[in-house]
């Protein structure tokens, strides 16, 4: 059911005048731009919608008049101010203009869902929760990940430029042939080989070592930083008879010189060495 106010209204200056533009139509649904008999500034009240329009113009399409109806409210009332939330959402109003702005230290109330890409200038932090990458990565180009208590990867756990620390914990591999993978190389050699990376095994090539006599062999590695570079060795080979051990070890910047010691006091060793080497620090 609608209701349309009075045809005229009458003052005692003017006598009668209509209101035709005074007062608003009220109706049970919104304007179209089929409803035309209605001069400009008209205002149209739809009370079950809880919507507010005005005409503000009209134009003739071949011929045919179409009203142009600019909503001007909705809802169950109007506003009257804006306010913001701490530590979410900032509302500053100037001349009028009320602006919306994120503070400089942002706290969302519950999750923050990206469906592209989540980036932090300086860091992203999760103080109890936990930062998931459920089919992607989290990647440190040049910073660190932190984490109180766990940083779970489903693939792999990649940092192309800086360190990945435990400092309070373990690296851990509970599964059967898993475990830290260096890509070792392999090189030869009979008194000096070159083998650059943390790990690798050479080959010391038919190495004559007389019973209670020294060898000395060079291995140059660039990972191998000086006299404090700590590298784990294991030897294997040699004659049988023999007693091959490695007496000691000099590190310099690229360089590790290994001597050997025939412990053996009657069996010379002519046969292969196979010496494995990780740089620890």
């Amino acid at each position: 059911m609608t209701w349309q106010p009075g045809n005229m209204s009458y003052v005692q200056s003017n006598g009668s005048a209509p209101n035709l533009a005074s007062f608003a139509h009220i109706d049970v649904r919104d304007p179209t731009v089929s409803d035309i008999l209605y001069p400009i500034s008209k205002s149209w009240i739809n009370y079950v919608g809880n919507t507010v329009w005005v005409l503000t113009s009209q134009t003739s399409i071949g011929g045919i008049i179409q009203s142009v109806w600019t909503e001007t409210g909705s809802g169950t009332g109007a506003i009257f101010s804006i306010l913001g939330t701490a530590s979410q959402i900032t509302a500053s109003t100037i001349a009028g203009v009320t602006t919306l702005s994120v503070p400089a230290t942002f706290i969302a109330p519950g999750s923050i869902a990206s469906v592209g890409t989540l980036t932090g200038g300086t860091g992203v932090t999760s103080t109890t929760g936990n930062i998931v990458a459920s089919t992607g990565n989290i990647t440190s180009t040049s910073g660190s990940v932190g984490a109180a208590t766990t940083v779970t990867a489903g693939t792999a756990i990649t940092s192309t430029l800086g360190n990945i620390t435990a400092t309070n914990g373990n690296f851990v591999s509970s599964a059967a042939g898993k475990g830290i993978v260096l890509n070792s190389g392999t090189a030869s050699g009979t008194t000096t080989a070159t083998l650059n990376g943390r790990s690798g095994q050479v080959t010391i090539t038919a190495p004559s070592i007389a019973a209670g006599a020294q060898f000395t062999f060079t291995l140059t590695n660039s990972s191998i930083t000086g006299s404090g570079t700590q590298v784990m060795y294991s030897l294997v080979g040699g004659t049988t008879g023999a007693a091959i051990t490695i007496q000691r070890d000099v590190n310099s910047a690229n360089t590790a010189t290994i001597v050997l010691m025939n412990g053996s006091g009657d069996t010379a060793s002519t046969a292969d060495l196979i010496l494995t080497f990780l740089v620890l620090n």
